[in-house]
């Protein structure tokens, strides 16, 4: 490495609680732009390295400014745009009222929970095209399309209790399926094919690959310490203690935005109670689950813009203990707005390097987002 690239490159550390370090190299890429009449311009990209699974992302906020050949949501094109697609697609919905007893398949017999599962507004019934040995599928309200800051938490709640149930049915009818995950894509940018908001949830003698590597993460992290530390609960503390980062607490979740994140404008909940089995978990904290969940939905609507996202809650496995070095919580990532010629957000270095590119800097969102917790 010559001179000029070592003056090009800044290394920032900073220590957390525990044994938890943020790690970030920024580097400056110089190009002669033909915004500034070719002149020579610098933009840094921040290198990022999450402090438990490794995971690389790169930011460069200058991204944000690009042409993009897309609206976004404040232009008024979006709401005439969602108004048709929510038309047309509400014109023969398998998951509205009036059609779902018909059109939606049936959980078989030996799992006894009947048809299928209904709490309140929420249902739940098996995926009709499925990626998991237990597959199902819960709709979110009545309503054939609910906006992100309009998620009640009782229909959080809801759909988190009727999971329960679904877990604890496959559970008793088949112990090797101890890993279950709770997971939501809301509108087409997101993969989700019906708009109609709904849930899926997955359960299986194997966890994703993610489940994986944060359990094995996690549990090292707290082995390989002599004070037996958790990990989650360091995060939380760290990010408390940096500041940056950090956006609300209660007596029950933290949210934080993630350092190095998986996906746009990420934020993590991070629940704070021992319990990782969420068939262990009580009333009150589906409550408190839901509320987080409606809260946190609201604010990223509010404060970022979002309106389309990808959300999944990781839980620890079925009947096993990992309250000392493991905690349950979820991630949520904006999706690009919903237009005709929406500009996709995944790309090459998502799909086939695994690293995540980042406009908004995770500072950025949390202070973004801090007021619209409150």
């Amino acid at each position: 490495m010559n001179k000029n690239q070592r003056d090009q490159e800044k290394i920032e550390r900073t220590n957390g609680v525990g044994s938890i370090t943020f790690e970030k190299i920024i580097r400056t890429a110089r190009i002669r732009s033909p915004l500034e009449d070719f002149a020579i311009v610098e933009q840094p990209v921040e290198y990022r390295k999450d402090p438990l699974t490794n995971h690389l992302s790169r930011i460069n906020a200058l991204r944000a400014e690009r042409v993009k050949q897309a609206s976004s949501a404040d232009n008024p094109e979006y709401i005439k745009n969602i108004e048709i697609v929510i038309e047309k697609s509400g014109q023969k919905c398998f998951f509205c009222p009036e059609n779902l007893l018909s059109a939606t398949p049936c959980f078989p017999e030996e799992l006894n929970v009947g048809k299928r599962i209904t709490i309140g507004d929420f249902s739940l019934f098996p995926n009709l095209f499925v990626f998991s040995q237990y597959h199902a599928v819960g709709t979110l309200g009545r309503e054939h399309f609910t906006p992100l800051n309009k998620f009640s938490k009782e229909v959080w709640a809801q759909a988190i209790e009727g999971s329960q149930r679904f877990f604890q049915a496959v559970y008793d009818y088949d112990a090797q399926a101890q890993f279950p995950s709770i997971n939501f894509n809301f509108l087409p940018p997101s993969a989700s094919s019906i708009v109609h908001p709904h849930i899926q949830i997955i359960q299986d003698a194997q966890p994703t690959e993610l489940t994986a590597k944060l359990l094995q993460a996690s549990r090292k992290y707290t082995e390989n310490g002599q004070e037996r530390r958790n990990y989650w609960l360091d995060l939380i503390s760290s990010e408390k203690q940096i500041k940056k980062r950090f956006i609300f607490e209660n007596e029950y979740m933290a949210w934080l935005a993630s350092f190095s994140p998986f996906g746009k404008n990420e934020i993590i909940g991070i629940v704070k109670s021992p319990t990782t089995d969420i068939l262990q978990i009580t009333q009150e904290d589906i409550v408190a689950l839901g509320e987080g969940i409606s809260t946190a939905l609201k604010a990223v609507y509010l404060g970022r813009g979002v309106r389309s996202v990808n959300m999944a809650m990781y839980f620890g496995p079925i009947n096993v203990n990992y309250s000392d070095s493991y905690r349950i919580h979820l991630r949520i990532v904006s999706r690009p707005t919903l237009m005709p010629n929406y500009t996709g957000d995944i790309g090459f270095m998502e799909l086939l390097h695994s690293e995540t590119i980042g406009e908004a800097t995770p500072e950025v969102i949390a202070s973004s987002l801090k007021e619209h917790f409150q």
